[in-house]
């Protein structure tokens, strides 16, 4: 198992990834999607809206993890760094939320049978993005706060 520095390392680089560079060539993709299927009824209203607070919630998230509770993990542990997990782990279940929605909104990522390519290659992509969020979560709550939980 890797060491916890490594793993805070990796959680941090994963989620700089996708704020910076998944979330916004996702976000570009669906407001052409949107744009080309603005007239057909099928295609989900408020998608673009949703991946836009998927990402502003992640850069929350973020702040508060790379800038607050690794540090105090670091130093070996803070007395608010309890309260500062649970509002981690509440942005997290925000998230997960919107998550939620979106595959409610598309239908489970199942595009209809006709739609351009475009459509199709967005909602592959949104269920790419959506796994790689909630096996980041999985991996900070069992490798970083499951461990600080067991040892309070």
């Amino acid at each position: 198992m890797p060491d916890r520095d490594s793993v805070l390392a990796a959680l941090v680089a994963d989620g700089q990834s996708l704020v910076h560079d998944q979330l916004p060539d996702l976000i570009g993709l669906a407001e052409t999607v949107a744009t080309v299927a603005r007239d057909d009824p099928r295609h989900p209203v408020g998608l673009v809206a949703a991946l836009i607070r998927v990402r502003t919630l992640l850069i929350d998230q973020l702040r508060t993890e790379a800038g607050i509770v690794y540090p105090l993990i670091r130093l070996g542990g803070s007395p608010m760094l309890a309260d500062m997990i649970r509002a981690v782990q509440g942005g997290q279940a925000d998230i997960e939320r919107e998550l939620d929605r979106m595959l409610s909104m598309t239908g489970g990522l199942k595009p209809p049978p006709d739609v351009t390519p475009s459509w199709a290659a967005l909602y592959v992509a949104i269920g790419v993005m959506a796994d790689r969020i909630r096996r980041r979560h999985a991996l900070a709550r069992t490798d970083v706060y499951g461990p600080l939980v067991a040892e309070a």
